[in-house]
């Protein structure tokens, strides 16, 4: 009762307490995942299913029931997690499919709003993208000079924001399993549970093929044609922040053996979500690693 309890409590505040609700929200899959891990199929659905059951009951009261296929895709990023883990898949299978069960989710949800629109989809969010920043620079600023110079200036990059929307998307969906992820493993060793995957995140690499798909991502966003600059761009996004996540391995590794004090820690890694140049940093850090091998991991094998 407590796991489906906080399941709906993290899903709410994504809609009641923009925007902490949404770093809160990531977490909806975990509890999923940990009755998963806890006690496995079939007894654990009971987690999933009767949240959906409720969510969906309290969403649909309040009039805002197109969040349900939202709700029951967070549920299935947990059910997969915590099999994953129970099941030893490695890390990029938990990742990979679990991040594809909200890719697919939102490719769905996205051709019944493509149809309602006529086709037009992304003018129509341009337009609300507008309308949003206009609302709320009046209501921060007023009919300021200044204000209207601001928003002039954020129309302009409105256009490129929602045309890298897929891939900011797709970089979601990523970083939602893989804190999921932490957070499951995490319940593994603290209940001393040893069907969990056993593979350390500190020692994580990407395979080195998607090296090339970065490769294509960096010509394709030279290249002077529209879509296929956007296409390139977007890929770019999401090779960042695969790469990203190498580089937070790399760091995990190093601060392990550093032995630092977890308050330590936890600074560090905040500064690396927040700070721009430091994100950026860590994502080069997690490419170069294809040829630096900085843990020295391919010595280790051989």
């Amino acid at each position: 009762m407590l796991l489906i309890l906080l399941t709906l409590v993290l899903f709410l505040t994504i809609l009641f307490l923009p925007p902490v609700g949404f770093f809160s929200g990531m977490l909806t899959p975990a509890p999923t995942a940990v009755a998963l891990i806890r006690w496995g199929l079939p007894n654990a659905l009971l987690v999933p299913g009767c949240s959906v059951l409720i969510g969906s009951l309290v969403l649909y009261l309040l009039n805002i029931s197109d969040f349900i296929p939202y709700l029951l895709a967070l549920m299935g990023v947990g059910a997969l997690i915590g099999y994953g883990l129970r099941s030893r898949w490695s890390i990029e299978k938990v990742v990979g499919l679990s991040s594809l069960v909200l890719i697919g989710a939102a490719a769905l949800v996205l051709v019944f709003v493509l149809a309602e629109a006529k086709g037009d989809l992304f003018g129509r969010i341009e337009q609300e993208m507008h309308a949003a920043i206009s609302t709320a620079l009046k209501q921060f600023w007023g009919e300021s000079p200044e204000s209207q110079e601001l928003e002039s200036k954020l129309a302009e990059v409105v256009p490129m924001m929602v045309q890298t929307m897929p891939g900011m998307f797709v970089s979601c969906a990523l970083g939602i399993s893989w804190l999921n992820l932490l957070i499951s493993r995490r319940y593994c060793r603290m209940a001393s549970i040893e069907l969990c995957t056993p593979e350390k995140l500190a020692l994580w690499k990407t395979p080195e093929f998607i090296v090339w798909f970065a490769i294509a991502g960096g010509l394709m966003a030279l290249v002077p044609v529209g879509d296929l600059r956007v296409a390139g761009i977007n890929l770019l996004i999401v090779m960042g922040s695969i790469y990203f996540l190498q580089g937070l391995a790399i760091m995990a590794f190093f601060f392990e053996r550093w032995r630092l004090p977890f308050f330590v820690k936890g600074i560090l890694y905040a500064l690396l979500f927040v700070q721009q140049f430091a994100s950026m940093a860590t994502a080069v850090l997690g490419l170069f690693d294809i040829w630096f091998d900085f843990r020295k991991l391919t010595r280790k094998q051989a």
